[in-house]
């Protein structure tokens, strides 16, 4: 995701805020293992067996990886040590019961939506954000079409993850897109809004500067609409499954990668 920030920013690669990100997610999901026990002990029974397993050292892991990833971006600046929290301060909001009982919920996460909003705007804010933050840069039209490219493609890619484990969340009482409107009604919200929100992207992106970021948003919807109507036969094979979801800004960034080695000036 930072390869895929520093190239629509015009910017050289940014190891640093690689680093910051890659500790953030490690502690960010080794973090929500353990307040997502009660889901993954029907969903994932594997998962939550190896976690419980390890449940300490996961989780002193993780913590140290984001005292670690903190104190990267404590070096860089107040900017980046604000974006760097952004994941944290979202996940306590959204994991933890903060809310009286009166409310009618205790955590964010029972709130319909509020899941993948929530994760959506925790992964797009920081590597939209990042790269300008080091360069010492405002942000620009660029960083606004990365973080709303990144926002979608993570928003879409947790309810797809939301429709897989539908059962179990309707088991444990979660409320998500899937249990409210049922998968098939979900798949097609899906993909009207990756046409619509991607389209707009596409010729948005059509203002910066090279092609790159025509080719590469294009790419990133073309390969999200692919897993949504492959869903049912990808959903069977489970690794693959997760393999390709999950791993869409790997597959991406190595897509960008190969492309501007294949051009002979690739605007960086």
């Amino acid at each position: 995701m930072v390869y895929i920030s520093c190239l629509l920013h015009g910017l050289p690669f940014d190891p640093v805020a690689a680093a910051i990100l890659m500790l953030v997610v490690f502690a960010v999901y080794n973090l929500n293992r353990k307040t997502d026990e009660d889901e993954d002990a029907i969903n994932h029974t594997e998962r939550y067996a190896f976690t419980k397993e390890y449940e300490v050292v996961l989780f002193r892991s993780a913590v140290g990886a984001y005292v670690i990833a903190l104190c990267l971006s404590g070096i860089q600046g107040l900017g980046s040590l604000f974006v760097t929290t952004v994941p944290l301060v979202a996940g306590i909001v959204y994991s933890v019961p903060l809310f009286p009982a009166r409310f009618g919920f205790r955590r964010l996460k029972e709130v319909p939506l509020m899941k993948s909003l929530v994760v959506a705007l925790s992964w797009a804010f920081p590597p939209a954000l990042l790269p300008v933050c080091h360069a010492g840069l405002p942000a620009s039209a660029a960083t606004g079409i990365v973080g709303i490219f990144f926002f979608f493609l993570v928003f879409i890619n947790t309810v797809v993850f939301d429709i897989r484990d539908v059962e179990g969340d309707l088991a444990s009482g979660v409320k998500t897109l899937p249990t409210i409107i049922g998968p098939k009604r979900t798949l097609l919200l899906l993909t009207a809004i990756n046409v619509t929100v991607g389209g707009v992207l596409v010729l948005a992106a059509g203002l910066l500067p090279g092609f790159h970021p025509v080719l590469l948003l294009a790419a990133g919807i073309g390969y999200v609409q692919g897993y949504l109507l492959c869903f049912h036969q990808l959903v069977k094979e489970k690794l693959l499954f997760e393999l390709l979801a999950d791993g869409q800004f790997i597959l991406l960034g190595v897509t960008l990668y190969l492309l501007t080695l294949a051009v002979p000036c690739p605007p960086i």
